[in-house]
Protein backbone atom coordinates (compact mmCIF):
# COMPACT_ATOMS: atom_id res chain seq x y z
CA UNK A 1 0.00 0.00 0.00
CA UNK A 2 1.17 3.54 -0.67
CA UNK A 3 0.24 6.91 0.75
CA UNK A 4 0.89 10.42 -0.53
CA UNK A 5 1.77 12.95 2.15
CA UNK A 6 1.85 16.71 1.62
CA UNK A 7 4.62 18.48 3.54
CA UNK A 8 5.24 22.23 3.84
CA UNK A 9 8.46 23.94 4.86
CA UNK A 10 10.98 21.98 2.77
CA UNK A 11 13.20 24.16 0.60
CA UNK A 12 16.38 22.17 -0.06
CA UNK A 13 17.68 18.64 -0.53
CA UNK A 14 18.78 18.55 3.11
CA UNK A 15 15.17 19.21 4.15
CA UNK A 16 13.90 16.43 1.89
CA UNK A 17 16.51 14.02 3.26
CA UNK A 18 15.51 14.86 6.84
CA UNK A 19 11.82 14.18 6.09
CA UNK A 20 12.73 10.96 4.27
CA UNK A 21 14.76 9.72 7.22
CA UNK A 22 12.02 10.60 9.69
CA UNK A 23 9.39 8.76 7.68
CA UNK A 24 11.53 5.70 6.98
CA UNK A 25 12.29 5.38 10.72
CA UNK A 26 8.60 4.70 11.43
CA UNK A 27 7.41 1.14 12.00
CA UNK A 28 5.32 0.09 9.01
CA UNK A 29 7.13 2.30 6.48
CA UNK A 30 9.26 0.50 3.88
CA UNK A 31 10.35 3.46 1.76
CA UNK A 32 9.67 7.17 1.40
CA UNK A 33 10.34 9.13 -1.79
CA UNK A 34 10.34 12.85 -1.02
CA UNK A 35 9.93 15.50 -3.72
CA UNK A 36 10.77 19.17 -3.30
CA UNK A 37 8.99 19.95 -6.60
CA UNK A 38 5.63 18.77 -5.28
CA UNK A 39 6.26 19.26 -1.53
CA UNK A 40 5.20 15.68 -0.96
CA UNK A 41 6.32 12.22 0.02
CA UNK A 42 5.19 8.95 -1.54
CA UNK A 43 5.36 6.36 1.23
CA UNK A 44 5.29 2.60 0.69
CA UNK A 45 3.85 0.82 3.70
CA UNK A 46 4.31 -2.70 5.05
CA UNK A 47 1.71 -2.15 7.77
CA UNK A 48 -0.83 0.32 9.05
CA UNK A 49 0.43 3.79 10.00
CA UNK A 50 -1.97 6.50 11.14
CA UNK A 51 -1.90 10.05 9.83
CA UNK A 52 -1.19 11.22 13.40
CA UNK A 53 2.03 9.18 13.42
CA UNK A 54 3.09 10.68 10.08
CA UNK A 55 2.25 14.17 11.37
CA UNK A 56 4.26 13.66 14.54
CA UNK A 57 7.36 12.45 12.69
CA UNK A 58 7.24 15.29 10.16
CA UNK A 59 6.61 17.98 12.76
CA UNK A 60 9.34 16.59 15.03
CA UNK A 61 11.72 16.94 12.06
CA UNK A 62 10.76 20.62 11.87
CA UNK A 63 8.31 20.62 8.94
CA UNK A 64 4.54 20.92 8.58
CA UNK A 65 2.28 17.95 7.86
CA UNK A 66 -0.54 19.13 5.61
CA UNK A 67 -2.44 16.00 4.57
CA UNK A 68 -2.20 12.33 3.66
CA UNK A 69 -4.17 10.36 1.09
Amino acid sequence: MTKSIRVDGMNCEHCAAKVKGSLEALDGVQTADVSLDTNSAQVTLSGSVSDDVFAGAIEEAGYQFVSAV
